[in-house]
């Protein structure tokens, strides 16, 4: 009998992006189903430190399963559907009136083929959940269901956890870990000032995590893993020329959110040119080979869909996760361990095709497979 090949040992940094974090939702949901991976270590930036949060509690409560429960429960109390019923005053009453702006939203985008309605009732969504999340709090309240951070802090020996934030007095990144992240501490690495405005935790004021280290993959250098994986929720796309598909604003926000990226994966490459140039130097220095790989879903995400929460724009998200990562262990699972996947160098084209929405993400996949993904997600809400 065949000795079983042991586990591949990796890292996650897992980027912010708002609901786009759905996507790494996927994608974690894909990668805890393997059991030739073993994930020795993560980090966050905004939704993506939501998710790390949520994926390292999981794994301390039930393993890789307790991991995918927790992550399906933060994304049910984080769509628009459960953020909605507490709004002031109207609080569950709300429901109706959000099933009637949806259906009527659906209705309109029949006949709209530039997807303006599914601008519109992004916009909606994101002024409610501004609205709401100014009147009270809201966020923590709903993260506090899902994780007990003082079972999190308890658990020394959990998997490393890593979350940024950005102290604006300081210009700086503050990195909290298992041992002090709280609902709040969350709260702050997810601080867009147009949604939560400033965070203050002990005197100091936080903004989103993205705007210093999205995500912060320095720290993940210390665990037992050459690997470290970085799921990006807006990819780095080399263009030959203008493209059509990305608005300027898109082009902005993916050259903002990968700028920490860039530079991590570029030092990484340095440091790993320095070990195969003189190891024994290398070593003395503590410089190990570290080796790259992205998972993303290699097309223009565009920016004014960020706010859109509703269960179904969250769902399909997810489901273009889990086809990315499936995909990319397909390809790159014999490589883990051995080399690089990824480069500043080999960073990919956008896909040759009309940007849509991710909600239409399997178009083109055949009737059945299609009813398959849709029944996959649907469970979840």
């Amino acid at each position: 009998m065949a000795a079983k090949e042991p586990k591949k040992k990796v890292t996650l940094a897992l980027q912010g992006g708002a609901s786009y974090g759905a996507f790494t939702w996927g994608v974690l949901d894909r990668l805890l189903e393997d059991d030739r991976i073993e994930i020795v270590g993560v980090s966050g930036a905004s939704a993506g430190a939501i998710n790390a949060v949520a994926l390292a509690y999981g794994m301390d409560m039930n393993g890789p399963e307790g991991a995918r429960e927790s992550l399906r429960q933060i994304w049910h109390a984080l769509s628009y559907e459960e953020i909605a019923k507490k709004m002031p005053v109207l609080g569950e009453s709300s429901s109706t009136m959000n099933k009637g702006l949806k259906a009527t939203f659906n209705f309109l985008s029949k006949f709209d083929k530039k997807g303006k309605s599914k601008q519109a009732h992004t916009m909606i969504q994101g002024a409610i959940i501004a609205w709401t999340a100014s009147k009270g709090e809201f966020f923590e309240s709903g993260i506090e269901k899902v994780i007990d951070f003082d079972e999190l802090h308890k658990n020394k020996d959990g998997i490393p956890l890593y979350v940024s934030a950005t102290d604006i007095q300081r210009h700086k990144p503050r990195i909290f870990d298992r041992t002090d992240i709280s609902a709040r501490g969350l709260k702050a690495s997810c601080a867009v000032p147009d949604i939560f405005k400033d965070v203050e935790i002990d005197g100091r004021i936080y903004w989103d995590g993205g705007f210093t280290e999205n995500p912060a993959i320095n720290p993940l250098k210390h665990c037992d893993s050459e690997d470290v994986i970085i799921i990006q929720t807006l990819p780095i796309l080399k263009r030959k020329g203008p493209d059509e598909e990305a608005t300027d604003e898109d082009l902005l926000y993916e050259l903002l959110f990968n700028s920490s990226v860039r530079k991590d994966i570029e030092h990484i490459q340095s440091d790993n040119r320095k070990v195969k140039r003189d190891p024994e130097a290398a070593e003395k220095l503590g410089i190990k080979t570290r080796h790259t790989h992205v998972i993303n879903s290699g097309k223009v995400m565009p920016r004014k869909l960020t706010m859109c929460f509703d269960q179904d724009h969250l769902g399909n998200l997810h489901d273009m996760g889990y086809e990315a990562a499936d995909k990319w262990l397909e390809e790159n699972f014999d490589k883990l361990g051995k080399e690089s996947t990824f480069s500043m160098n080999k960073a990919k084209p956008p896909s040759a095709h009309r940007r849509h929405s991710p909600h239409s993400a399997f178009k083109g996949a055949n009737e059945n497979q299609h009813k398959q993904k849709k029944s996959f997600w649907r469970k979840f809400f």
